[in-house]
């Protein structure tokens, strides 16, 4: 069944007939859809990742009653009660509901998976600190998948055998054809050491890179140089300074002063990364234009892989993996290890102007955008490459899980929330939360 064909459905006069198809529809992320169809609903809710208001509805019926299930093992809630009843649940929805639960607690999370999903239950062992256990169940799984690399990588640097952490992650960006961005060597490494070689393409459209950065001294230039490296030759790089009071902003104006494709802006609007990017769309010169984080690195390929992508598409998105201080693969929310993410768009400048800006908010706005671009052209107007396109850095204690994962922070679920709706023509109801504070 076409998504067009279930949006209408979920607009149905007749209310099994609606329910039917916005649960479906929610099961597909068309969040416009189901909640029109389906506002009030916790199955609806809960596969939207609006857990707290799943559970302001009772359950009317067993989906729906599946549906706050899921948000009390998203939200920490998941007695033993809730569990049992999720153990129950076919298949798809089990796997669900450990990718939930296991934020919080990953010994429920294995009660849920499937025997044989060994690399799930891997990335679950590592996070409990058995990294025996999940070298064996990764072994069993006999794959030779991005995620089985990574998770690989994170066992041999826990035994310090850094030469094969070394070429498991090489192995994991091979996958796709992505070169070996670490050198063979028995030496610990990190997201700096990160290179790599392209053949160059000098010919093509430009593509406009923006990086906002805010006391960014020490990590920059490797964001930068990630991307002037690209073998996509014709690029222009926008460093946007968010008001840094570090040596981040002279660090940019040396690099810039090396390669005429560097230009350095201030944001001119409100202060966050999302003001950064707005003022950098407003400046840019590109017919395209991408994103990148200025703590974060991007193999040689990412704008050429992502150019071919846009042939078919409007938009183009990859996966990307955590890399913690030790050269770890990581996952906040355990599992998988490689993950899609939204800041790895690309597309037309144009395209974006119309969609209109990034709403400049604290957090959360990068997947708004997707989900209003998605709205605007359809599922299948998103070309998801699979390759791990996006290295994120990330520092060990810098946030919390739950802050992390976004599952437990009340500004993130409100704010999603009032997205979702809106993108439905619709109010948001208002979170438990926010109604106390008043």
């Amino acid at each position: 069944m076409s998504d067009r064909l279930l949006a209408r459905l979920a607009a149905s006069s007749l209310s099994p007939i609606r329910i039917w198809a916005a649960r479906k529809a929610a099961g597909r992320t068309l969040h416009w859809a189901a909640l029109r169809g389906a506002p009030a609903d916790p199955y609806v809710l809960a596969r939207l990742g609006l857990y707290p208001l799943a559970l302001e509805y009772s359950g009317g019926d067993a989906k729906a009653e599946l549906g706050r299930n899921l948000a009390k093992a998203a939200l920490g809630q998941a007695d033993a009660a809730t569990r049992t009843a999720l153990a129950s649940a076919g298949p798809a929805h089990r796997k669900l509901a450990a990718k939930l639960i296991a934020l919080q607690d990953c010994h429920a999370a294995l009660e849920l998976l499937a025997p044989d999903d060994y690399l799930a239950r891997a990335a679950c062992h590592l996070a409990l600190g058995s990294p025996e256990q999940a070298a064996g169940l990764v072994r069993q799984a006999r794959s030779a998948s991005r995620e089985a690399a990574a998770i690989e990588a994170a066992v041999a640097i826990g035994t310090d055998d850094f030469r094969a952490a070394r070429r498991a992650l090489n192995a994991m960006f091979a996958t796709d054809g992505l070169g070996a961005p670490l050198a063979d060597g028995d030496s610990p490494h990190t997201i700096d050491e990160l290179a790599g070689e392209g053949a160059p393409i000098g010919a093509g459209p430009k593509v406009s890179v923006v990086i906002p950065y805010r006391n960014a001294e020490a990590t920059l230039e490797t964001a930068a140089m990630s991307i002037a490296r690209q073998s996509w030759r014709n690029v222009e790089i926008l460093l946007v300074d968010d008001r840094s009071d570090d040596g981040g902003p002279a660090l940019a104006a040396r690099l810039a002063r090396t390669d005429d494709r560097i230009v350095t802006l201030a944001n001119a609007r409100d202060p966050g990364v999302y003001g950064a990017r707005n003022t950098a769309i407003d400046s840019a010169t590109g017919e395209y234009v991408t994103f990148l984080d200025a703590d974060d690195w991007s193999p040689v390929e990412r704008i050429e892989r992502q150019l071919a992508g846009l042939r078919n598409h409007a938009v183009a998105i990859s996966n990307h993996i955590r890399m913690d201080e030790a050269g770890r693969p990581v996952a906040p929310r355990v599992f998988p290890i490689v993950r899609p993410v939204p800041i790895t768009m690309c597309l037309r400048r144009d395209t974006l102007m119309a969609a209109g800006p990034f709403e400049e908010v604290a957090t959360g706005a990068d997947t708004e955008m997707l989900a209003r671009l998605e709205m605007i052209g359809g599922k299948k107007s998103i070309y998801r490459d699979p390759a791990v396109l996006l290295v994120a850095r990330w520092q060990s204690g810098s946030l919390s899980r739950d802050a992390e994962g976004g599952l437990l922070g009340a500004q993130r679920y409100a704010y999603r929330a009032a997205w979702m709706f809106r993108h439905a023509g619709m109010d948001a109801p208002r979170l438990p939360r926010e109604r106390a504070e008043e």
